[in-house]
């Protein structure tokens, strides 16, 4: 009798141990952890040949001030496989908060605050009341940090530039999430037009997807920009089908002829291009164009002599450097340490640690 009741009891356990089995979990608390609504993108995996109907407990609980919410959703069908929830399952659930700040907090915004959280899922049987057996039970922990805010760098908001293939350059955005991808969008921006209209309305000349890192080069297959036009862009970050930051929409025009008032005598080039050549023709002054990818600043540059090597120009003009494209323009007429017909060396260091070099030959200007 006795080795009965045992053996009765290891096959009731078993039953429960295997109940519980039923029930998987996929949850991204890095992800889905954020918000009320994330907490309903969990999956539920079933095993119930035909499935079952459930219902799913969702505790959240944040050290040291304990229970956050805890949300009991209505009866739904679990089928075989992995279920994602039905839609609208929030709006009729028992959702309950603690009595915390935290709590206080996710009740008014739907947003969980940075804390260290633990996230428990729970699914039993619907058909039996409050003695329902657990189906399946799963936590989840994580220290939650927000996300830095998405800030675009280049091109500047309002800048007026003169390349009609700019690279793009935005900020990371922090804590980085694993899988996590970027999306681009460029389009144009007509006279009194809205700027959220035109992203929505307009067909966007760029709409990069899949972009693992914080820039994107020019689509080769895109249609270049347009002289006189204006543009505006913005990128969003998500992973998978969800959403986790978007950056604020950025405008700038392409605008060569304002470069230099005579394009025809002479424009301001990119630095790199001019570095490329041998030497850079300088008649009375040094035009090029640089990119400053951090905020306003002072431009570190000195001028040395190579015809004549101990030569180190003074008295150097200051130079304002301001986030994004900038037009440099260094006036050497009136600096009597240059001399006609020699060779110099100008060397930057931008806002960011990088240096360029450029090797001029000084002509001086005629009437």
């Amino acid at each position: 009798m006795r080795k009965f009741c045992i053996g009765l009891l290891l096959m009731i356990l078993l039953g429960q141990l295997q109940a519980k089995a039923q029930v998987s979990f996929a949850f991204m608390p890095e992800v889905q952890g954020r918000t009320l609504d994330g907490l309903l993108q969990v999956r539920v995996g079933g095993q119930a040949a035909g499935g079952q109907d459930v219902v799913l407990t969702i505790t959240v609980t944040a050290k040291p001030v304990g229970a956050v919410v805890s949300i009991k959703t209505p009866a739904f069908r679990l089928m075989p496989g992995l279920n994602a929830l039905p839609p609208g399952l929030l709006s009729g659930a028992d959702i309950r908060f603690g009595n915390n700040r935290i709590a206080d907090m996710c009740r008014q915004s739907g947003y969980f605050t940075e804390a260290e959280y633990e996230y428990c899922f729970e699914i039993a049987d619907a058909g039996k009341g409050n003695s329902a057996p657990v189906l399946g039970e799963q936590c989840f922990d994580y220290m939650l940090q927000p996300f830095s805010p998405l800030i675009l760098a280049s091109p500047a908001d309002e800048d007026a530039i003169c390349d009609k293939r700019p690279t793009f350059f935005w900020q990371p955005l922090l804590p980085a999430v694993p899988g996590m991808q970027y999306r681009l969008i460029l389009s144009e921006l007509k006279p009194g037009q809205a700027k959220a209209e035109a992203l929505r309305y307009n067909m966007p000349l760029i709409n990069q997807q899949l972009i693992s890192m914080p820039m994107l080069f020019f689509p080769p297959a895109a249609r270049e920009l347009n002289e006189g036009k204006e543009y505006i862009w913005q990128v969003t970050a998500y992973r998978g089908d969800m959403l986790l930051a978007t950056s604020e929409m950025w405008t700038f025009r392409v605008n060569c002829a304002d470069s230099s008032e005579n394009r025809s005598a002479e424009s301001f080039r990119d630095i790199e291009d001019l570095a490329l050549g041998n030497f850079y023709l300088a008649k009375g002054t040094l035009r090029f164009a640089v990119r400053n990818t951090y905020g306003p600043a002072s431009l570190s540059y000195t001028i040395s002599g190579i015809t004549d090597p101990s030569v180190r120009i003074r008295k150097l003009p200051a130079v304002r450097l301001k986030h994004g494209s900038n037009h440099i323009l260094i006036d050497l007429s009136d600096n009597r340490g240059f001399k006609d017909g020699h060779y110099y060396q100008l060397e930057l260091k931008l806002p960011d640690g990088g240096e360029r070099k450029l090797r001029f030959i000084y002509k001086q200007e005629t009437e």
